[in-house]
């Protein structure tokens, strides 16, 4: 699906996002600290222009699920950042299949619905 100018620069971010969770998933007993912290940064600040984005759409999209979804994923990846424990295959496993859903929910579901009911036809 071709997506709307508003959100070109969020899907590419997805992308790395979803690289990073791909390597952390393929050998979660490794230690990807440097990597975590790093991208964890970047996510930061993408997690705060979505928020600020979309903030004024929800009413318009009426989309309940999608904005508790959202919103809830993005607090529990925070809480989980802030607890992280980088030696853990576990923790691991769990950030990283958290953040690599999060990213798929957003393109597969949310994206199209913000496309198809609120964002300007381009």
């Amino acid at each position: 699906m071709k997506r709307h100018s508003t959100l070109i620069k969020l899907s590419q971010e997805h992308h790395h996002t979803l690289a990073l969770c791909l390597r952390i998933l393929r050998q979660p007993e490794n230690n990807y600290r440097e990597e975590i912290v790093a991208h964890f940064v970047d996510l930061e600040t993408h997690f705060c222009a979505e928020e600020t984005q979309f903030a004024p759409l929800w009413t318009i999209l009426n989309r309940t699920d999608l904005q508790t979804r959202f919103e809830q994923e993005h607090a529990q990846l925070r809480r989980l950042f802030q607890a992280a424990q980088f030696d853990s295959a576990q923790w691991n496993t769990t950030f990283a299949t958290l953040l690599r859903d999060h990213a798929r929910f957003e393109e597969r579901e949310l994206f199209p619905a913000l496309q198809e009911k609120v964002l300007p036809v381009e």
